[in-house]
C-alpha cells in the first residue's frame, strides 16, 4: 500500500513540476515517514468536502516535503521550543508529529477540512502516547473565525490558502500580538504571499530555494 502511494505520488509531482524534483521529495518521503513513525504521503482535493464558500479559498492538499521542513525547522533556537506551536493548514498532522519530536510540548494543529482533522486527531492520540508532557490539539474550523491564542510564538505554514484568506489571517495574528506584545517566529514553506507579513512587520531572517520549486522562508516579529 505504501509504496503505491509514493509511486502515484512521484507521478503527482512528475506530471505537475518534473521528475528530478519529484524523485528528490519522494526519497525524503520515505525517510522521513519512518523517521517519525507516521503515515501522512498523499494528496486531497479538498474541495470536494467543503462548501460553495470555502472552496474559493481552498488550494489542494498536499502535505509539506520532509526537506523544506527539516530546513525550517532547523532555523529554530532552544528558546523557540518552549513556545506555543501552531500549524496553520495542518492537514493529516505530518508537522505536528514534526513539531512534537523536536521538542515543543504545546502544539496546535488547524484546518477546514474534517476529513484531515479527523486523520490528524488520530495522530495526535499517537504522538501524546509517544510524547507524555505534549499538550495537542487539533481544530476544525475555518481560519476567519479563529482566534490566534496569546500563547503562540512560532506559526507552520505551508501556503495553506489564497491571497485574500492570509490577508484576514495575518491581521489576526496581528491583533494577538496587539493584546500581548512578543516576540513570533513563521516558518513559512512555499511563500506565496510573504510581502503581506513584510507589510506587517516581520522580517525575513533566512530563506532558502532547492531545486528551484521548494522554497522556504522565516519570518520574525520583535516587538
Amino acid at each position: 500500500m505504501a509504496a503505491m502511494l509514493y509511486f502515484y505520488y512521484f507521478l503527482y509531482i512528475g506530471w505537475h513540476w518534473n521528475f528530478n524534483l519529484a524523485w528528490f521529495v519522494i526519497r525524503h518521503e520515505m525517510a522521513g515517514e519512518r523517521q517519525y513513525g507516521i503515515h501522512t504521503t498523499g494528496t486531497y482535493n479538498l474541495k470536494d468536502a467543503l462548501s460553495k464558500d470555502d472552496r474559493r479559498h481552498a488550494t489542494w492538499y498536499e502535505p509539506v516535503n520532509y526537506y523544506s521542513a527539516g530546513w525550517l525547522f532547523g532555523q529554530l533556537q532552544p528558546a523557540d521550543i518552549s513556545v506555543h506551536f501552531l500549524d496553520v493548514g495542518c492537514g493529516k498532522g505530518r508537522v505536528l508529529a514534526i513539531a512534537a519530536a523536536h521538542g515543543f510540548t504545546k502544539i496546535t494543529g488547524i484546518d477546514f477540512s474534517p476529513r484531515l482533522c479527523a486523520a490528524a486527531m488520530r495522530l495526535v492520540d499517537e504522538l501524546q502516547a509517544r510524547h507524555p508532557a505534549l499538550s495537542a490539539e487539533v481544530i476544525c474550523m475555518n481560519v476567519r473565525d479563529y482566534a490566534v491564542p496569546d500563547t503562540v510564538g512560532v506559526i507552520f505554514l505551508f501556503n495553506p490558502f489564497t491571497d485574500d484568506m492570509m490577508a484576514i489571517f495575518i491581521a489576526q495574528v496581528m491583533a494577538s500580538l496587539h493584546r500581548r506584545p512578543r516576540r513570533l517566529k513563521v516558518l513559512y514553506a512555499n511563500p506565496q504571499c510573504k510581502e503581506p507579513w513584510l507589510d506587517a512587520g516581520f522580517t525575513e531572517t533566512a530563506a532558502f530555494t532547492k531545486l528551484e520549486h521548494l522554497k522556504g522562508s522565516v519570518l520574525v516579529f520583535e516587538p
